[in-house]
């Protein structure tokens, strides 16, 4: 994968994230292409080359030069982009690029967000850890996501493009990833202190923070999306074929929940999404497959038969981790209420009928046509035991578990007749055994060819451009991303404790359930049991042999115990005598405080009195002040009240004189012009009192206009008024705006002399 700086790439994933969500590749694209533009730099690009070169410089993707240039012109015609007619520089709109820094705005708010509720969580936790913990932690966990979402990317793009190849650094186990990134940080963090804070990010994921790495998954398979060849750009820009899915028994496990795997969250949001968004999938299963699963629940059911289970032994069984979740889901039933074990298992006996309600189908294979089949079939099967066995930290397999792996991978590829093309291709085997994977590659696959066994977190992945998800959807897919729990060794002890449990519950029911529990935990004794294996008598010697030596225990500790009790008994008389002593002398302490509180109690009355005498006095002065600046300005009113009548009267008979003049005007007017009719007559007269009048109304107007601020004749009276008010009071030396302060002012000195008379009473209230 040569094409994408990674690293580069996911210090911008959320720039990514906020272009990318739910949009199609050319979309996706053009949102880059103006983010590009959109830098503060001294010269933008001038042509499609220029503008790939900085998208790789900030991104670290390699883009493919036609699909920029046909972006480009596509922005052009839109309008979102534009070119200097001089310089041929590329620019985006003022528009477009508000718009832009409002998305990347909100992505970042989010991710701090994010980050800032994950702390919280920590500190409930781990109350004392330091903020530079904190910052660590978070580093981490970037690193973490960094590493499980490029190699995701990468798988999930593989099947795609199988000309990408994947390096061995993209196929390392959540647990390596983790053990690097603790070297990286020079051991500064534990591998459980680490796991379990990044599974609580993951597991313990709201909305908010569901929503953020769902998006930061799918801008990674965006990114390396954006530097591959046409057939993902036609994926992204188109819709699925119809497709037939054949279900490993893994998958089946996952959805009943009968099975414990990273991937069974990702197989049970694949069946709802088919069923939610009517993806034109059929959901199928191989006879072999069918006939694998009820082998597999036999074995795992062999040991929920074998007893009749009494209630307390369940509750050690869900205490104890380690068994298989069939037995798990028994022993949560068994713990409310004892269940007959046949009336548990017996449904799982139809469990045909199971998934057809689930909207799963039997498939029918062809039948055969030679022997030949037969025999490569079998070399098949022989070729994979050879692969299979060599490997390390593998399960157990049968022939006929190889068989099905098998027989179900040749029916895949047999209804896929070209296997060079993902849309061209008919079906898949949604698996999470990535050593069968890995054998289809190396037995089957081609160099050109693309794979058929898909795991169900990356096959989710593919799905998810074209569904609508939600938080519950958007929730199942990151907890692929989370850790599966470390165990102290690599042995694998479930059948031998499923075997320990069944002799506690049919032999020792009076043991403590806390002996109960050790005993299933205990490593050293499971591996005992593991060896004893096919002797009955010997796994129960040990399981006895070691319920004698708990019983020693307890008894040395019942012992210590009461020793432990006798010597806290005298510690406590000895307390209890100590603290009488205290009781005499709080109580004499007490007295001499309550004499010495009496004394300052007196003396605080004695201040208070002192205190508030005082204040009467200030209080007082300052009335006696204010009656006499009140006794001033009385003084100052009466003197302006006696000045102003005859004042007003004077005012009041020029604004009489003047409207009266006003008045008589028209009245004369007329009257001339009724005298003038008379001694003319009324057809003489009849333009001429048109004219007169309109050069009346006219020279009124005009008089108000030149004389006044207004034709409104009322303003015009208005501003007369306070015009001869101002000049007679001017030319009398009468001060109205003084006398309407005095006013104001022994307004103000009442409300203050009433206010002081009546804090000056409530004072010498005792």
């Amino acid at each position: 994968m040569t094409q994408i700086d990674y690293k580069k790439a996911f210090s911008k994933l959320s720039h990514i994230k906020a272009l990318s969500h739910d949009q199609k590749f050319d979309q996706i694209v053009q949102n880059l292409i103006t983010l590009a533009l959109n830098q503060k730099v001294e010269e933008n690009p001038k042509n499609e080359a220029q503008v790939a070169a900085r998208i790789n410089d900030i991104y670290g993707m390699s883009i493919r030069l036609p699909i920029i240039l046909s972006n480009i012109d596509k922005l052009l015609s839109l309008g979102e982009i534009t070119k200097d007619p001089l310089s041929k520089q590329l620019h985006v709109t003022p528009v477009i690029s508000n718009k832009l820094k409002q998305r990347l705005e909100v992505a970042s708010q989010l991710e701090n967000r994010v980050k800032i509720g994950w702390y919280n969580e920590l500190k409930a936790f781990n109350p004392d850890i330091s903020d530079e913990t904190l910052n660590t932690l978070w580093e981490c966990l970037e690193s973490y996501l960094c590493n499980v979402f490029e190699q995701h990317g990468i798988q999930t793009l593989h099947l795609l493009n199988p000309n990408a190849k994947i390096e061995e650094d993209d196929q390392k186990s959540l647990t390596d990833i983790i053990e690097n990134i603790i070297k990286e940080n020079n051991d500064s963090l534990s591998k459980e202190i680490l796991i379990a804070s990044i599974n609580q990010f993951i597991t313990n994921a709201d909305e908010t923070r569901t929503n953020f790495i769902s998006q930061l998954a799918d801008s990674t398979f965006t990114s390396f999306a954006l530097t591959s060849d046409a057939e993902t750009v036609n994926f992204l820009n188109e819709r699925y074929n119809n497709l037939q899915l054949f279900l490993d028994t893994n998958f089946i496990f996952g959805i009943l929940d009968l099975h414990k795997n990273s991937e069974d969250a990702s197989a049970r949001e694949i069946l709802e999404e088919v069923k939610k968004n009517r993806l034109p999938f059929r959901l199928a299963y191989h006879p072999e497959t069918l006939a694998e699963f009820k082998r597999a629940f036999d074995a795992r059911a062999l040991h929920i038969r074998a007893s009749k289970w009494t209630r307390e032994t369940s509750r050690v069984a869900i205490t104890v981790d380690g068994l298989s979740p069939l037995e798990e889901l028994f022993h949560k039933q068994n713990i409310d209420n004892e269940i007959d074990t046949s009336v548990f298992l017996d449904k799982y006996d139809h469990v045909d009928i199971i998934l057809k309600d689930l909207g799963l189908i039997e498939y029918t294979p062809q039948a055969f046509t030679s022997d030949e089949e037969y025999v490569d079939i079998e070399s098949d099967i022989e070729k994979y035991q050879i692969f299979y066995d060599p490997l390390t930290n593998r399960k157990p397999k049968s022939y006929l578990g190889f068989k099905h792996d098998v027989v179900v991978i040749r029916e895949v590829r047999r209804l896929n007749p070209r296997k060079t093309k993902f849309l061209e291709s008919h079906a898949f085997f949604i698996s999470s055994d990535y050593i069968l994977a890995k054998f289809e590659k190396k037995h089957y696959r081609r160099n050109w060819e693309i794979n058929y066994v898909v795991s169900p977190s990356v096959f989710l992945q593919l799905i998810r451009p074209f569904i609508e998800n939600d938080y519950s959807s958007n929730k199942r897919f990151i907890d692929t991303f989370s850790i599966p729990e470390l165990r102290a060794f690599e042995i694998d002890y479930s059948s031998t404790r499923s075997k320990a449990l069944q002799i506690l519950n049919d032999n020792y029911h009076d043991t403590s359930f806390e002996t109960k529990v050790k005993i299933l935990r205990d490593q050293v004794i499971l591996e005992k049991l593991k060896k004893a294996n096919d002797d009955f008598s010997v796994q129960l010697e040990i399981i006895e042999n070691q319920i004698s030596i708990e019983n020693q225990i307890l008894t040395k500790q019942k012992e210590e115990a009461l020793n432990d009790i006798q010597k806290i008994q005298k510690e406590k008389d000895r307390i209890e005598e100590d603290k009488y002593k205290v009781e005499v002398e709080k109580e004499t302490a007490l007295t001499e405080i309550e004499i010495k509180n009496t004394e300052l109690k007196v003396k605080s009355e004695e201040l208070i009195v002192l205190k508030n005498t005082h204040a009467i006095l200030e209080l007082k002065q300052q009335l006696e002040y204010k009656q006499q600046l009140l006794s001033i300005t009385e003084r100052n009113i009466e003197s302006y009240d006696k000045r102003h009548p005859p004042i007003a009267a004077i005012i009041e008979k020029k604004l009489k004189n003047h409207r009266f003049y006003w008045v008589l005007s028209p009245v004369l007017f007329f009257a001339f012009v009724i005298f003038l009719i008379y001694k003319l007559s009324w057809e003489i007269m009849e333009p001429y009192t048109y004219i007169f009048s309109m050069i009346a109304a006219l020279a009124g107007y005009l008089y108000f206009a030149i004389n006044g601020d207004s034709f409104d004749p009322r303003k015009y009276f208005k501003y007369y008024n306070k015009g001869i008010t101002s000049k007679i009071y001017s030319e009398f030396d009468f001060n109205i705006a003084d006398l309407e302060l005095q006013k104001e002012t022994k307004k103000s000195l009442e409300d203050e002399i009433i206010g002081l008379k009546a804090e000056i009473q409530k004072k010498q209230i005792p």
